[in-house]
């Protein structure tokens, strides 16, 4: 499952709001709600985008929930 931690990176980074880090990175702000709530997946540039403005990696922002199978067969 993929999970992020971009809530608690906007409140780190003095109680952004979701409009903020929307216009900062170039994206709606539904775009954020949904991924903070897991129901969108960002794209690769949208997720090093977002990752970049908090200076943070990507893996710090968005990643794979443990003990999760993530639908990979392991063939």
């Amino acid at each position: 499952m993929l999970c992020n931690n971009i809530r608690r990176l906007r409140f780190e980074h003095n109680d952004m709001s979701q409009e903020e880090l929307a216009n900062a990175v170039g994206v709606t702000r539904q775009t954020i709600i949904s991924i903070e709530k897991g129901k969108y997946t960002p794209s690769v540039l949208l997720a090093l985008k977002i990752a970049k403005f908090f200076g943070r990696i990507v893996e710090e922002v968005i990643y794979l929930k443990e003990g999760e199978n993530n639908g990979e067969s392991s063939g």
